[in-house]
C-alpha cells in the first residue's frame, strides 16, 4: 500500500488553496474597483485583508485611506495616510492625499508641511509648488503663494490649476486690475476650458462690470452645460441685470441638473447669492 499517496494529494490540495488566494496586487485591484463602483465599504473590507496579510506594504494602507476619505473618516484616513508614509517616506503621492484632506480639514500648516515635502522630494513636480501655494494662500502668505504659483507655471505651463490660483490670490491681495490681467492671459492661453472663463467672470463681478461678467458666464455654460452651479452664478447675475426672465430659466435649468446629477451640489440655490 502506497501510503505517501494521501499525503501528496494533500500537498497539491494545499498548492492549489495557495495559487487560489489574491496576492496584494489582485486585492489592490479588487479594492479599486469596487471604489470606481461607489463601494467604499466593501473596499475597505477588502484592504483590511490586504493589509493583515501584507502589513509591511505601504499601498495597502494608502488605498484604505483614500476609501475611508470617501466615508467621510476623516481620522481613519489620516492613522492610514500616517503609516503609508512611515513605510515608504518618498512616495510623493501620500504626501499630497494626506495634505489635501488637511488642506480640507482646515489644518492649514500641517497640509503646508506635506506639501513641501512634496517640492523636496521632487522639485521638478508642479503639483506640489501648486498644492503648497495653496497652503500659502489659506495661511494669508500670499507673496509666497504667487511665487509658488509661478514656479509651478514654469515647470507645467500646460496646466491651468497654477494660472487660475496666481489670478485668484491677486484677488485676495485686493488687486482686481492684476487678477484681471492674469484672466486675461489665462483665456488666451486655454481658449476651450470653462475653469478659464468662470474665473474671469468673478473678477470682473469684484471689478463691478456685471455686463462683461455675464458675456463670460455665457461662454463658460456654452463649454460646461452639465455643471448646475453656472447656472446657480448666472441666475444671481441674471436679476441683479434686472432679466427675471433669464434669472428664472436659470433656476429651471439649475433645478433639472440637480435632480439628474448623481451628485449634486451641496448647496440650495436659494442658500447664497453673488
Amino acid at each position: 500500500m502506497n501510503t505517501h499517496y494521501p499525503r501528496l494529494v494533500l500537498g497539491y490540495l494545499v498548492l492549489s488553496l495557495v495559487a487560489l488566494a489574491d496576492s496584494p496586487s489582485d486585492q489592490l485591484r479588487s479594492a479599486q474597483k469596487k471604489m470606481n463602483q461607489f463601494d467604499y465599504a466593501g473596499a475597505i473590507a477588502v484592504l483590511d485583508r490586504a493589509v493583515a496579510e501584507s502589513p509591511h506594504a505601504p499601498e495597502g494602507y494608502f488605498w484604505r485611506a483614500v476609501a475611508k476619505e470617501k466615508q467621510h473618516d476623516a481620522i481613519g484616513a489620516l492613522v492610514d495616510y500616517a503609516e503609508a508614509i512611515r513605510l515608504d517616506v518618498t512616495e510623493t503621492r501620500y504626501y499630497l492625499a494626506r495634505g489635501d484632506l488637511l488642506l480640507a480639514l482646515d489644518r492649514y500648516q500641517a497640509a503646508y508641511d506635506d506639501y513641501d515635502n512634496v517640492t523636496a522630494l521632487r522639485h521638478v513636480d508642479y503639483l506640489g509648488y501648486q498644492k503648497r501655494g495653496e497652503a500659502r494662500r489659506q495661511l494669508k502668505d500670499y507673496a509666497h503663494a504667487i511665487s509658488d504659483f509661478e514656479t509651478a507655471i514654469n515647470l507645467n505651463e500646460h496646466a491651468p490649476e497654477p494660472y487660475a490660483r496666481r489670478a485668484e490670490t491677486l484677488l485676495l491681495m485686493n488687486d482686481p486690475a492684476a487678477a484681471l490681467e492674469r484672466a486675461n492671459e489665462m483665456v488666451k492661453l486655454f481658449p476651450t476650458y470653462a475653469g478659464a472663463y468662470h474665473l474671469r467672470s468673478k473678477i470682473r463681478v469684484a471689478n463691478r462690470d456685471k455686463e462683461s461678467a455675464l458675456v463670460d458666464l455665457d461662454e463658460t455654460i456654452h463649454l460646461s452645460p452639465d455643471e448646475a452651479a453656472f447656472y446657480k452664478e448666472r441666475a444671481y447675475l441674471r436679476a441683479g441685470l434686472g432679466d427675471s426672465e433669464g434669472a428664472q430659466a436659470d433656476v429651471d435649468q439649475y433645478n433639472a441638473l440637480i435632480r439628474t446629477n448623481r451628485n449634486p451640489s451641496s448647496y440650495k440655490l436659494a442658500d447664497s447669492g453673488s
